[in-house]
This record gives C-alpha cells, structure tokens and sequence, in this order.
C-alpha cells in the first residue's frame, strides 16, 4: 500500500503537475484566442453597419442627383406652372414626401398636385374690379329684381343679357352662377341642373370675388338637385364625383374652402347611402367612398405637414443657404438637415449651388424625404442583407432615445456597439445587440481554435495517463504479490524434502538404522526426495523462462491416453508410500494431438 501511495505521488509531481500548467497556459492561450475571435467578429459587424450606412446613403444621393437633373432645366425663378415638373417627378418617387422651391424673402412653394389645399389666404382675390359683372349696370339690375322684387323671370331676362354682353369671359362663370340660382328659387329644377353643369365644364377654375372656386360649389349644387329630383343614384354619383375630385386636387382650394366642399359632398353621400336601397351597384359605391376616405386622411395628415414646415421651416433654411459671412455657402450641392417642426420631425435636403449670377435670387430646390419610407423600403432591407445570420439584432432609434424601428428578434443584453448615419442624417442611429458566444462555440468555428484543441488533447491524454498508470501499478502490485506468495510456497516446499534428506542423512551416517530392510526404505525415500527438489527446481526454471519469453516447446504428434497413463503410473508408488492412491479414467478414445511431452506431463 506504501509503494502504491509512492508510485502516485510520483506520478502527480512528474506528470500531473506538469500537464496541469500546460493545461492552464492552453486555457490562457484559448481566452486570448477568444477575445480576438470577439474583436474580429465586432470588425465584421462594423463593417457591415457601414454598408447600411452607405446603402441608405447613396439611395438619398439618387434623389438629390435625379431632382438636380430635372430643376437644371428649369429657369432660377420658376413659375406655377414650372413648378409642376419636380412634383411630377416626386409623384414616383416614393421615397420623396415634398418637393418644394424656396427663396429667402419669399417662403416655401410646393408643386400643387402635392398638396390637398393651400393656407388660408394664400390665394388671390379672384377676378378684377374690371372683370366682375357685378359693377355692370344690367348684372345690379338683375341682381335687385332677384333679391329685392323677388321677379324670377325679369331677373332670369336681365342675367342672360347680362351673359351675352360677357363674350364669354371668365365673367361668364359669375353670371350663369347667378342664372342657376334663379333657376332654382323660380322651381327649374332641371334647367338650374344644365346650367351647373356647364359652369363645372367650363368655368370650374373661376373664382367669385373675394371667395371661392365655382368648379367645386357648381358640382355639388348639381348633386343636391339630383337628389331633390328624385334622381338619389345620380346624387349619389354626382358627390362621390365631387368628392374624388376634391382628393385629386382638380382646383385650387384654401383650406376652409376643401372643408366646406368636402364635408358638404361627405353629407350627401351619407344622406343618399341611408335612402338608396342596396344592390350589386351600392355595394361597389360604398367601397369606393370608404377607399377614399383612407386616401384622405392621408392626404389629409401629409398636406398638414407640409403647411406646417411652410409656416416654419423659412427660417432654418435661410440660414442653411448661406455661409458664416452671409454668402451662399459652396461646400456641397446639397444641404442635409433635420428639423423640428409643432412636435413633427422634417428630414430635408436643399439644394446649395455653388455658384449663382451676379444679382441672382438667393433660392433652392429642396425635398422633404419620407422618414418611414426611407426605415421600411431603404434601411430595413440594407440591414436585413448585411445582417441575415439572425444573431444580431438592431434598433433604429432616434436622438432621444426612442425606438422607431426594431428587428424581428428581440434585443438581448446591453448594446454591442452605436453607429450614426453619414453626415448625421438622418439624425438617428443603429443600435445593434448581440449575446455572448459560448466559449465551445466559438472556437469550433474559429481559425485559431488550435489553443482549445490542444487543451482538450492534454486533458485527454492527462486522463488517459492517469488511468493506464493506475491500472499499470496495480498489476504490477499485484505481480509482486503473487511472487512473493511464490517464493513463500517454493520455500516451504523446498525446506520439507531438504528436513526428510537430512534427517535420513544422519541417521545413515550415525549407523542407526536396525536392518538392511530399513536402510533400503530411507535409500527410496532419500531418492524420493531427491527428485521432488529436482522437480521443483525445473518448474522455478521453467517458470523464469516464460516469464523472460525464453521457454521453448517441441510440438509433436502423441497418443494423450499413453501419455497419461504414463504420467499417473510415475506417481502411483509415491503416492502410496504417503497413504494415498490414484487412478486415471477415459471415457471413450481421446484423438491424437500435437503437444510439447515434457510440458503437458509437467502440466498435469
């Protein structure tokens, strides 16, 4: 038990100890392989980050390229009609929100297909004090003998004189508004109809003094007359007509005047949905006037936005034109900037042009860019290609800390690193989260996992020793057991024999032996003696060669009954001088075999 406790403890100082401090450098070794598999892999995704940055990026710059190509054709002041060019332009863009011109000292104007309405009194006054009918003696005529006389047919006379001497002007339009009213009140219903509809065909864009378009006032006039007539389905048209074309912006409307117009259509379409009775014709109506509800309430919320940056955006974008002098500055094309606007948030670029003519106005195209168009249909999908492993998960926050736009995998830990856009715009920034690798995990899919595996190769082989020595010593113990038990066996049956030959020795020798038939008994026993010794020492011998692998044997044919019977006959005679007999039984023949003699007799 001592040598065994010895034989372990050297093993532990020459082998565990050592393994042990390779083990613990291995280990060290694969920490620091760790943390240069996280930084590499923190490069990566700073890399890919950078890739969205300039995805989102080069996709603004298009804009800004394609609006720069489409306003250098246009003259440095543009007029109405000019400015429909970009807005045509924005229509299929949908990343743009607004297009708008701007001029310091002028304010903001916006292509007017873009915008549901104007402010209001942002428009004119209407016709000239030259051009009313209203100042012509025959239009006051007509005018006291509607209101004052209450004579339908002089007035209706006097009007559509008053229309023949018009020569079709956009006084026209004044005049056969006042006709249809006095159509109406004079109960003809249906002329008062025709005469509407010809003003909403031809005299739509004018304007009453002071007031608004007849375009929009006319159609709905006709839809409430239709409906007095009986004619519901008509009506019902009719408005949805006027309230469609409200949404398409076919004229020019303050915004009291698209609220009157609108709600007043939206009131009759109700009013003839409650009283027409539904068919295949009503269902396909009601879905159309639900449709365009949806488009106005978004029309709706971008024509407010866009007011709102008008009124406040003059000031912020004067000041982006020009440098710290004063001067216009030339750094770049465009100016990016982010606004605030009444709790709205505004990503804009205007265009800066590096050089103007001596006097020229100090104006620029700009673009209102569409925030969540640019997140959904820009962003999103630069991030979804760049970061497709699903690992990383990524936040769009904005500058306080809100979050406008996560990934489908939630957010796990802190923040792995902050990223801003190019130039600060938009003024957001991506936030990307992504857990801990497991230490096995990573340095299987590592090109220098070498140190892990070499680790495990000297806990492996660690393990391996302990056990084959273990088990090595415990043989080896157990060896020297058994030899020593041998030693003990072969000394005892040694010191028998040697004790009888002495014995009989000294007793031969000291001629105490009676007869000559007692002295020939000690000769047998002496002889006996003599060959179990000789015995014993060829099986010690016999033993050491087969230890050493020196024993050798001569295999042979033999007959194993003979042999045997040989065998048990050279023990019967000992065997019966010490009171015991033996006997040998075989059942049936045994075959032949080949067999060392010697050995297979010692054996038995």
């Amino acid at each position: 038990m001592r040598q065994r406790r010895r034989i372990i403890a050297l093993f532990g100082l020459g082998i565990v100890l050592p393994s042990l401090l390779l083990g613990y450098l291995a280990f060290r070794g694969v920490q620091n392989d760790r943390a240069l598999v996280e930084k590499d892999r923190l490069e990566e995704m700073r890399r890919a980050a950078d890739e969205v940055i300039r995805a989102v990026d080069a996709r603004i710059g298009a804009v800004e390229t394609a609006l720069a190509a489409i306003v250098a054709e246009l003259p440095v002041l543009p007029t109405r009609d000019l400015l429909q060019a970009p807005g045509e332009f924005a229509d299929g863009d949908p990343l743009i929100e607004e297009i708008f011109y701007f001029q310091d000292g002028e304010g903001i104007r916006f292509p007017r297909s873009r915008l549901l309405y104007g402010a209001d009194g942002s428009r004119g006054t209407g016709l000239s004090l030259a051009d009313d009918p209203s100042r012509s003696a025959a239009f006051q005529t007509a005018q006291r003998q509607e209101f004052r006389e209450g004579d339908y047919p002089r007035a209706l006379a006097s009007y559509r004189r008053a229309l023949a001497r018009s020569d079709g002007s956009p006084a026209a339009g004044l005049i056969l508004n006042a006709v249809a009213r006095v159509q109406r009140k004079a109960g003809l219903l249906r002329d008062a109809v025709a005469t509407y509809e010809r003003i909403s065909r031809d005299y739509a864009e004018v304007i009453i003094p002071g007031g608004m378009p007849l375009g929009p006032s006319a159609a709905l006039e006709v839809a409430t007359l239709s409906r007095e007539l009986g004619d519901d389905s008509g009506s019902l048209r009719t408005s949805l007509g006027v309230y469609r074309s409200l949404l398409r912006r076919e004229w020019d409307l303050e915004k009291a005047e698209y609220f009157l117009f609108a709600e007043r259509a939206k009131a009759l379409i109700e009013s003839c949905f409650a009283d027409t009775p539904p068919g295949s014709d009503f269902e396909a109506l009601r879905t159309e006037s639900d449709t365009l509800g949806g488009e106005e309430a978004a029309a709706r919320a971008r024509t407010e936005r866009a007011l709102a940056f008008k009124d406040g955006a003059a000031r912020a974008l004067a000041a982006g034109l020009k440098g710290p002098d004063g001067a216009a500055s030339p750094a770049s094309p465009f100016s990016r900037m982010s606004l605030d606007i009444e709790n709205a948030s505004y990503l804009v670029s205007v265009e800066t042009p590096t050089a103007r003519a001596a006097g020229a106005p100090n104006a620029a195209w700009g673009i209102i860019l569409d925030a969540e168009r640019l997140r959904e249909d820009v962003l999103e999908p630069a991030l979804r290609v760049h970061f497709s492993s699903g690992e990383v998960s990524w936040i769009v926050r904005s500058r306080d800390g809100t979050a406008l736009q996560t990934s489908t995998r939630s957010a796990e830990g802190p923040a792995t690193f902050r990223m801003n856009f190019a130039e600060n715009f938009p003024n957001w920034f991506l936030e990307f989260h992504q857990p801990p690798s497991r230490l096995i995990k990573t340095f299987l899919r590592s090109r220098r996992g070498l140190y892990f595996f070499v680790f495990l190769l000297i806990a492996g082989i660690l393990v391996f020793g302990l056990v084959l020595t273990l088990r090595s010593v415990s043989h080896e113990l157990e060896l020297a057991r058994m030899k020593s038990d041998f030693v003990s066996t072969v000394s005892h049956e040694f010191k028998s024999p040697l004790t009888s030959i002495r014995q009989l020795a000294e007793m031969l020798q000291g001629g105490r032996v009676p007869s000559d038939e007692r002295r020939q008994k000690y000769y047998d026993v002496l002889l006996e003696q003599s060959e179990r010794l000789s015995l014993l020492t060829d099986n010690i011998l016999s033993l050491a060669r087969i230890e050493d692998g020196r024993a050798g044997f001569a295999f042979e044919p033999a007959d194993i009954q003979a042999l045997l019977t040989g065998v048990v006959s050279s023990f019967q005679e000992r065997m019966r001088h010490e009171g015991f007999s033996i006997g040998l039984e075989i059942e049936g023949e045994l075959p032949p075999l080949a067999v060392d003699r010697t050995s297979l007799a010692q054996a038995v």
